[in-house]
């Protein structure tokens, strides 16, 4: 049987590794194409295909096995599908790139085996159509990456003015009018591709703000009708999303990507990420996908192949020196260290695990991996230094923002998600039983209500959250833990404002306890709290605490002051504390805002 082969090049003055950012692009470089979107089924057992695909290729009904793309960055990837059903048997794709002075050269291959040889010609034809679209695309991007503009998006037929106009404005009441007016324009004026999943992080990236103040604003979006917030569960190897859920209620104990055939343990701050998109009242957009497997998915990957049943394949290592760890589908996974003075060549063995699990191989050198399993597998390097863009679900849920506008998101009841670290501190009234009998109950209740807003200002101020008030006491949570400690000393100092001249505040003084440490994510009473022992530990140093002082681990305050924080707090003591349900006693110090001026004394 004949096959339909086209293949082109174009030269683009950007640098390979730029270019590489573009043709990788597989799911934007095939709606720009003019392909038609996938549907995906799940494919079980033996072979490397993951996924059955179901799309429209020039016109014909087909569905084809979904493999892994195989590649190496920033030099060549390519793409095989079985065709299942419809004219074609078998199709290929494959681009490289060959530096060319300044720039490089962009060669596509397209190859095409139809199931009647008498639709060859036809074929040749729709893959010239093909290849040529997916060139003059990569050449536009070229294109606007010389000129350091923006591709300009073809505009939207979707978008609701009315209801656009409505969002906006009511959303500049809230926030930064002009972010407010860059955030409706985006959703106005943005592709499909990026809007699918908005990632409020890289946006503030690629808009250069702050990156907090970016997802404050989509958080604020959500209740105006411009935005709607999504939770994705991201697999640890991957990095890709393997599920998408409305709310955090519908996240298990588990997840599971298919891709990597990994099943993995479910954190807060590391699995679940929040993502939006615009409200579909205000935009609907198509969502695809275009594509599931192009190398622009996971950046994080340097190169990835399919190794056949029982067989061995070389693996190219990357030229820059650093950690990555090998990973063959199934969870089998092994840490590179790439360093000058390692062997040029190294034999790794795939089973149930991998051997050795840690190697270390020169810059370029090339690693043999045998795979002893009796199916195709897929196995990637991975760079294991990377830049997070994740608002992960720890980091969003810790903001007061999204405590107000968002308190029924809570996880599922009985369930308990880990945390690797947060900063945690519990306040408490000094002198607020006398303070009833004082004043009354009325009184007394007002002062307390009072001063919890002076605490949650602070707190916000400072990127925290109140998570809860027991009491007169108020629990807060950081997910940056030196911020955490300066905003405790900015109680301090606002409280002793906020009792200035009242004559209801006399003896009564707010008290503070930090600790910082690993937890759980818990639902308690329909509303995300946090629980163990580093909660335990928070609370007793609170109690060891004297009024308007803040007590705390010595590791931390070292650390913090290295940092050349607590600039305001002098020592006052420091002291073995014995816990409750703590073995050994803790180095604290205990804390005061300094008298006059930054000295205190050393550490």
């Amino acid at each position: 049987m004949r096959a339909a082969v086209v293949r082109s090049s174009i030269r683009c003055a950007s640098a390979p590794a730029q270019v590489w950012r573009v043709v990788t692009d597989t799911e934007r470089l095939n709606r720009a194409a003019g392909m038609g979107a996938i549907t995906l089924s799940p494919i079980d057992g033996a072979g490397a295909a993951r996924y059955l695909a179901t799309t429209r290729l020039d016109g014909f009904g087909v569905a084809y096995e979904e493999r892994p793309f195989e590649w190496k960055e920033p030099e060549r990837f390519s793409i095989r599908r079985k065709m299942r059903a419809g004219p074609l048997r078998e199709l290929a794709m494959r681009y490289e790139l060959t530096p060319d002075g300044d720039g490089c050269v962009v060669t596509a291959e397209l190859w095409i085996e139809p199931k009647l040889r008498l639709l060859v010609p036809l074929v040749r034809r729709g893959a010239a159509r093909t290849v040529a679209r997916l060139l003059e695309e990569v050449a536009r991007a070229d294109e606007a990456m010389r000129s350091e503009r923006p591709l300009a998006p073809p505009p939207s037929k979707q978008v609701r003015p009315d209801a656009l106009d409505r969002a906006q404005r009511a959303l500049a009441e809230v926030v930064d009018p002009e972010l407010a007016r860059r955030l409706a324009d985006h959703v106005l004026r943005g592709e499909d591709a990026d809007l699918a999943r908005i990632r409020p992080y890289e946006l503030a990236d690629a808009w250069k703000l702050a990156r907090r103040a970016l997802l404050t604003a989509c958080l604020h979006a959500v209740p105006t009708g411009l935005l709607e917030l999504r939770w994705d569960l991201v697999c640890p190897s991957c990095r890709t999303a393997a599920a998408t859920m409305p709310h955090l209620a519908e996240v298990g104990a588990e997840g599971h990507c298919h891709l990597c055939d990994l099943t993995f343990g479910v954190e807060l701050d590391r699995s679940i990420e929040a993502v939006f998109a615009p409200n579909v009242a205000v935009r609907p957009i198509d969502a695809g996908p275009y594509c599931i497997g192009g190398p622009a998915r996971t950046p994080h990957v340097v190169a990835q192949m399919i190794l056949a049943p029982n067989a061995t394949r070389e693996l190219d290592v990357p030229a820059r020196e650093g950690r990555y760890r090998l990973f063959v589908r199934g969870d089998a996974s092994a840490l590179v260290e790439v360093a000058a003075g390692g062997p040029a060549r190294v034999e790794v063995v795939a089973g149930r695990t991998l051997e050795p699990a840690s190697l270390a191989i020169a810059p370029e050198g090339v690693l043999a991996v045998e795979n002893r399993a009796p199916e195709e597998r897929h196995a990637k390097l991975e760079r294991t230094e990377w830049s997070s863009l994740a608002a992960t679900a720890h980091e969003v849920s810790a903001l007061g923002p999204f405590r107000r506008l968002f308190s029924h998101e809570t996880v599922r009841p009985g369930l308990a998600l880990k945390v690797a670290r947060v900063g945690l501190f519990f306040s408490d009234l000094t002198g607020s039983t006398a303070l009833y009998t004082r004043v009354g109950d009325a009184a007394a209740f007002r002062l307390v209500q009072d001063h919890f807003e002076v605490i949650g200002g602070a707190v916000e101020a400072r990127g925290g959250a109140l998570v809860k008030t027991i009491g007169d006491a108020v629990m807060a949570s950081f997910t940056d833990e030196l911020a955490g400690l300066e905003a405790a000393l900015d109680v301090l100092e606002a409280f002793e404002r906020f009792r200035t001249g009242r004559d209801d505040c006399d003896g009564v003084h707010v008290k503070l306890g930090f600790f910082a440490g690993p937890s759980y994510v818990v639902d308690a009473n329909g509303a995300l709290d946090y629980f163990g022992q580093t909660v335990n530990i928070a609370a007793r140093l609170q109690a060891k605490a004297e009024s308007a002082e803040l007590v705390l681990d010595r590791s931390l305050y070292d650390r913090a002051t290295e940092a050349g924080g607590l600039t305001r707090g002098e020592v006052v003591e420091r002291f073995d504390a014995k816990l409750k349900g703590i073995e050994r006693p803790l180095a604290c110090v205990r804390l005061r805002l300094a008298a006059r001026g930054p000295e205190r004394e050393p550490a």
